[in-house]
């Protein structure tokens, strides 16, 4: 087989059952491809999404936001209501802050701007899966959790950057539940926007 593009930084790393989930045949193809490091499985669509999530045991899943049966968000939805708290990137060219606030609401804090690198699928999936000598990636790991009182101490702790700030601003509005709370999120999240949260490989 032929190394995927730029694999070199993953070859020691370990192996993780994927779930990509794109109606668009070309991207499924191509985050395969991206992705062979690891053990990769695809859905076309939401329906087939949740069937295979039902019956498999995955990882974690990348999930494109817009499909034409189920959308990201409902999948991840139904996932959280049968207990299901898989780690879910949500996978969009433009997710709009109310979209965002929904899945973070749904315990999902890891985002992909498309057009999607290689490096940034693979990177992605390190950021979740091992995360123990991040500091920024531990935070998350509490976020992606629910325990977001954890992931702002983690955060007041480190150096504050752009992605620090404004990952700081919207689980210190979120963290109390309370409407007010969700719509000083949501402005929070139109202030900034969404390239603020969404993952990067690190320089």
């Amino acid at each position: 087989m032929f190394p995927s593009p730029d694999s070199g930084a993953t070859q020691a790393s370990a192996r993780y059952k994927v779930l990509v989930v794109d109606d668009e045949p070309t991207l499924r193809l191509g985050f395969s491809y991206a992705l062979s490091d690891h053990d990769t499985d695809t859905a076309a669509n939401g329906s087939e999404a949740l069937t295979k999530l039902d019956s498999g045991d995955y990882d974690v899943a990348i999930l494109d936001l817009r499909m034409p049966d189920i959308d990201g968000l409902r999948v991840i939805e139904t996932l959280r209501r049968h207990g299901n708290y898989l780690p879910v990137v949500l996978c969009s060219a433009a997710i709009t802050p109310s979209a965002a606030l929904r899945a973070i609401t749904g315990q999902v804090v890891d985002f992909l701007l498309k057009p999607v690198r290689p490096a940034e699928l693979r990177g992605v999936v390190r950021h979740i899966m091992a995360p123990e000598e991040d500091p920024f990636a531990r935070a998350m790991a509490h976020a992606r959790e629910g325990r977001h009182e954890l992931a702002i101490q983690d955060l007041e702790r480190m150096d504050p950057g752009p992605r620090v700030t404004s990952w700081l601003g919207i689980l210190r509005a979120i963290r109390t539940g309370s409407l007010e709370a969700e719509a000083a999120a949501f402005s929070r999240l139109e202030r900034d926007g969404l390239s603020a949260l969404a993952y990067r490989v690190p320089e």
